[in-house]
C-alpha cells in the first residue's frame, strides 16, 4: 500500500548525479588549493615571510580535498548494478 515504486535506472541516475556533484566539488577544492598555494608562495618570495592566513587557507583546502576525495572513492564503490 505504501510502497514507492521507482523507475528502472532511477537508482543509477541518482547515483550518477551524486557522483558528478562530488567530483565537481573535489575539483573546485583542488583548484582553490593550488591557487592559494601559488599566491602564498608568491607572497613569500616578495615579503620573505610566510603569510599565516594564506598558509592556513591552503592547508584547510588540502584537508577538505582529501576528505572529498575519500567520499568520492567511497561513492564509486557503491555503484548500482542496473544502469538501464
Amino acid at each position: 500500500m505504501g510502497e514507492h515504486k521507482q523507475k528502472p535506472g532511477s537508482d543509477w541516475l541518482a547515483w550518477e548525479k551524486q557522483r558528478d556533484s562530488l567530483k565537481n566539488r573535489w575539483v573546485i577544492v583542488v583548484v582553490a588549493f593550488w591557487v592559494t598555494a601559488l599566491i602564498a608562495a608568491a607572497m613569500y618570495v616578495v615579503n620573505k615571510q610566510l603569510d599565516f592566513i594564506l598558509t592556513s587557507i591552503a592547508l584547510g583546502m588540502m584537508v577538505l580535498g582529501v576528505w572529498l576525495k575519500s567520499r568520492y572513492q567511497q561513492h564509486l564503490r557503491k555503484e548500482p548494478e542496473n544502469k538501464a
